[in-house]
């Protein structure tokens, strides 16, 4: 049986969520939350009839703060934790993932993800693309999915996939959306991650924004895969004509909010998205992603 916990971050709920499912060995907890919201994710657990402690086996799908930033407090209590393996190396040392997120967030750090702490290495296994994890009954495959970071993995267990970032956000009902950050957006391997997903045939998405998916996986896995090349287009001619980060970074945020309305979000869950997925994140990862990737499509004209 699978649980959504809300980590109510900042005390919003509905934003950031991990996944705990129930195997004959503990809790496997797909995604754990920043280390700031471990004490929510403690008093869901203990709503649910469990301990911290039960969980014995935490599965990364990246290691951004705010899917992996209290892993480590799990570890500590005994887990064994799973990670793609370019994302190992930054949960045994988060030194340079620190320096770079505080370049980001700077006094906001502590606020927003807590303590970060080194995980011991033999409290870590490192998971190749579509190996599989068995615990007890349950068999977990890994998949690895790079457009959002090329340290992510997807996971499978039975008849169900916890999407990462890769598979969008998606937020009380509203349309998904790919969250573009930098350094590491690739839009066509993006892409490629998508057509893997559906490829395993799952009837079930649980998304870390927020929660069990709504529709049909593959209407999901549709709406996404147009936004992820549509933003890109939308970028793409915007910079040909000379757009800079100033002028993008209001543009943007503009044209996101709209398309969240076209898609049928509310008014009031604008607030919500940006929060998840702030639009400003989307335009540094554009601006690489065409200039490293494609810098002839970009050329002012």
């Amino acid at each position: 049986m699978a649980h959504v916990l809300d980590t109510r971050q900042l005390g919003r709920p509905g934003i950031i969520a991990a996944t705990a499912v129930e195997t004959t060995d503990g809790l496997a907890l797909f995604d754990t939350g920043p280390e700031s919201t471990f004490r929510n994710i403690a008093a869901g657990l203990r709503n649910l009839g469990f301990e911290p402690g039960d969980v014995r086996h935490v599965f990364i799908s990246h290691i951004h703060f705010d899917h992996a930033g209290g892993a480590w407090r799990f570890a500590e209590l005994g887990a064994t934790v799973y990670v793609h393996p370019r994302g190992a190396p930054h949960l045994i040392d988060p030194e340079k993932l620190l320096a770079s997120a505080t370049r980001i967030f700077g006094d906001d750090m502590e606020k927003l993800w807590g303590r970060v702490e080194s995980i011991p290495q033999d409290r870590l296994r490192i998971l190749e693309d579509r190996d599989v994890t068995r615990i007890g009954g349950l068999e977990v495959l890994a998949l690895a999915t790079p457009g959002h970071a090329t340290h992510h993995h997807v996971y499978q267990w039975e008849d169900n996939v916890f999407g990462g970032d890769v598979a969008g956000v998606q937020l009380g009902g509203g349309p998904p959306i790919p969250p573009f950050v930098p350094p590491e957006l690739d839009v066509e391997a993006w892409e490629e991650s998508i057509r893997k997903i559906r490829e395993l045939g799952a009837s079930k998405l649980y998304l870390p924004h927020f929660g069990l998916a709504t529709g049909t996986v593959s209407s999901h896995l549709d709406a996404l895969a147009e936004r992820v090349r549509r933003w890109a287009d939308w970028f793409r001619d915007r910079m040909r004509v000379g757009d800079d980060q100033e002028r993008l970074t209001p543009a943007f945020a503009e044209y996101e909010a709209e398309d969240l309305r076209k898609g049928g979000a509310a008014q009031e869950q604008l607030a919500d998205y940006e929060a998840a997925d702030p639009s400003c994140m989307a335009v540094g990862a554009a601006l690489r992603y065409w200039r490293k990737h494609h810098p002839e499509e970009v050329i002012p004209r």
